[in-house]
């Protein structure tokens, strides 16, 4: 009876099972989460794999702007990008009433600080960031949620006119 489950065989492989891991000889293999690797012993299974470093960003946009004493220049209207006009009411492009019905260009050239200030390097900013041929550090979309977070109460509107400042004093790409 015996003789029915031993038959030699030539190439059957002799597997021995030692507490965790299984050893074979003549170059099988079983696989068994316990088993040791054939290419190293040193790593367990579970240890988790280092994945690649992510690509890495882009260059930053930016570095360039034009001022507001430019976009307000009569020979520079024809620079103005769509859908930008300078009788376009500040209201309609920003979406806030704080200079009631001026229009761009009338904001451009306001006086003084405060509000007025924020106003004009607000415009300029627009100007500059829908323009192709100003490379801007804000989309459109940016400068007109900045300028309406400045100008909504407990806004800081003196933060946000220097950062529009200094990006709209980075030089101007255009003639």
């Amino acid at each position: 009876m015996l003789q029915q489950f031993v038959r030699p065989a030539k190439a059957v492989a002799a597997c021995l099972t030692l507490v965790s891991a299984v050893a074979c000889s003549g170059g099988a293999s079983i696989d068994s989460p316990n088993a040791p690797s054939l290419a190293s012993t040193t790593a367990r299974q579970d240890t988790p794999v280092e994945e690649p470093p992510p690509p890495p960003p882009p260059p930053p946009q930016g570095g360039e702007g034009c001022t507001p004493g430019f976009w307000k220049q009569p020979q520079h209207v024809d620079s103005w990008p769509a859908p930008y006009v300078p009788s376009q009411t500040f209201a309609a492009a920003f979406g806030v009433a704080t200079f009631g019905d001026d229009t761009l260009l009338e904001v451009l050239g306001a006086n003084g600080g405060g509000v007025n200030a924020l106003g004009r390097h607000a415009v300029a900013a627009l100007l500059n960031s829908a323009s192709d041929g100003v490379s801007y550090n804000m989309s459109a979309a940016e400068v007109i949620a900045a300028v309406q977070a400045a100008l909504a109460k407990g806004g800081n509107v003196e933060r946000t006119k220097n950062i529009l400042a200094g990006f709209n004093e980075q030089g101007c790409s255009l003639n």
